[in-house]
């Protein structure tokens, strides 16, 4: 028979960012849109926490069925508060139910399961584009064949060639995020042998929920239709030395968009790209661990329909850009396993661009285009979040656990992230309105979560953004963003 475990989750949140701001139109819709890319994430992060944790917990329940089946539900609250430019106050209430059941089979065959219902509901004249469902309700659901742990559960050991593949709508991480790293219709799959690990990718953009890098873009916050895939090769070459090198190909398809504008006609966008990545991951010593990547951007992108002289055709224009990103982590033997992160980051710009990220008053005509962009995410702070283009970033943070609970020693756990901003190339725009200084500003983001008992969990986000000589004035006031949320499972 198989095993049933029933687990009822409610969730309720409050979120408040305010003061979100910017000069140009492009700029305005894709800040919106990249804060409530924040919200999202932080939501998905709390929610994969708490199914991991519940998942941990079924299996040590037992290990001799061949079946076991969980399935769920949650419900959420929430609400956002975000200032424009101009100071003016956007709500928004956010009602939300998931239903999920996971299902394992032999250890090897697992089929996850995610049905989500949210509706966004604005105050009257806030709404950027109406109040509605998010659609479609299929938020995540894929089968997974893994050969490693269908052996070990059938025979006791591994077998020499490993395959692990996954098919379905599910989120991609392509190596440290900075490519990619969204949900998308996929087929993913990685083989082991040895010290050797080869990983294809083969997908298609999902629409909900996923906010384009294009914000000039019509619908780019509710229909992306981008095709990716991807080659990678990764090897042990020593203990706690894992190089890796990939690439990704990006497709635009949203081919049948134009805008029709009085001042400069029809304007068209295509944006084709691709990402070589070079990069490590490991550790140096027990308690050190490391990632870091390197990307090199390549493709074509049109040009904007307008120049400071004027109206000017569109060109289809070389793409050469790059990021990067080295992450530290350091985790000290002892009861709290207190941790100390460190990130830098940065990635390149295009001075000749009024908007880092769009097309509309994108890059000029005949002109290569050196400003990074992908639908990809790294954790740039909850206040501002800007994206990577023409980003400088050095976060430093940590946290611990504090014993409450002698038999739960990590049931409660704080922590706080200090991050710097500063432009790559004071002349190039960034994805929040700046000046040609370049110090940005800096930004601390406080974050609790506590696990009140096997059943309740609280969860808490606070950040503040403190603007520096680049934010331009009239639009150089202080930046918060407060979540909070409390989860019920039985």
């Amino acid at each position: 028979m198989p095993r049933l475990i029933h687990q009822t989750l409610l969730l309720v949140a409050l979120v408040l960012p305010t003061t979100l701001v910017s000069i140009a139109p492009a700029q305005v819709a894709g800040g919106i849109g990249r804060q409530q890319q924040v919200v999202n994430r932080l939501e998905m992060e709390l929610q994969e926490q708490e199914m991991a944790y519940r998942q941990a917990m079924s299996t040590a329940q037992s290990v001799t069925e061949r079946l076991t089946l969980d399935f769920g539900a949650s419900l959420r609250l929430g609400l956002a508060s975000i200032d424009n430019a101009v100071g003016s106050s956007r709500t928004l209430r956010q009602y939300e139910a998931n239903l999920y059941l996971v299902t394992k089979f032999d250890a090897g065959h697992t089929f996850f399961g995610n049905l989500r219902f949210l509706y966004n509901d604005w105050n009257t004249g806030d709404s950027p584009d109406g109040d509605g469902w998010l659609y479609p309700y299929g938020n995540r659901y894929w089968y997974e064949l893994d050969t490693r742990a269908l052996n070990m559960h059938q025979t006791g050991t591994p077998g020499d060639l490993n395959f692990r593949i996954r098919v379905g709508r599910q989120f991609i991480n392509w190596n440290s995020g900075l490519a990619f790293s969204n949900d998308m219709y996929a087929v993913q799959g990685t083989a082991t042998w040895n010290q050797l690990a080869f990983t294809a990718l083969f997908g298609q953009t999902a629409r909900s929920g996923l906010y384009d890098f294009d914000p000039t873009r019509p619908e780019y916050d509710s229909n992306t239709d981008r095709i990716y895939w991807g080659l990678k090769l990764e090897a042990e070459l020593a203990p706690g030395f894992n190089p890796f090198v990939s690439y990704l190909v990006q497709r635009d398809h949203n081919d049948d968009e134009t805008v029709n504008t009085v001042l400069f006609g029809p304007v068209d966008f295509q944006y084709d790209s691709e990402y070589l990545s070079f990069g490590a991951t490991g550790t140096l010593g027990p308690q050190l661990t490391y990632t870091l990547e390197v990307v090199h951007e390549t493709g074509s992108t049109l040009s904007s329909p307008f120049t400071p002289l004027g109206p000017a055709p569109q060109t289809s224009d070389p793409i050469d850009a790059w990021a990067g990103v080295l992450n530290l982590s350091y985790a000290f033997r002892n009861d709290t396993n207190a941790r100390i992160d460190m990130s830098l980051a940065a990635g390149s710009g295009d001075d000749d661009r009024f908007a880092a990220a769009g097309t509309i008053a994108g890059n000029l005509p005949n002109t290569t285009d050196r400003s990074f962009n992908s639908l990809g995410y790294i954790n740039t702070g909850l206040a501002l979040a800007p994206q990577i283009a023409n980003l400088m970033m050095l976060r430093i943070g940590g946290s611990t656990a504090v014993p409450l609970d002698a038999k739960r020693p990590d049931a409660l756990r704080i922590g706080a992230d200090f991050f710097f901003f500063g432009k790559t190339d004071t002349d190039s725009p960034v994805t929040v309105a700046t000046t040609d200084d370049r110090w940005i500003g800096w930004e601390m983001d406080w974050k609790v979560d506590w696990r009140i008992m096997t059943d309740v969990n609280f969860n808490f986000r606070y950040g503040v953004f403190f603007p520096g000589s680049a934010m331009p004035s009239g639009l150089d006031d202080v930046r918060h963003f407060v979540y909070g949320g409390i989860s019920y499972a039985f």
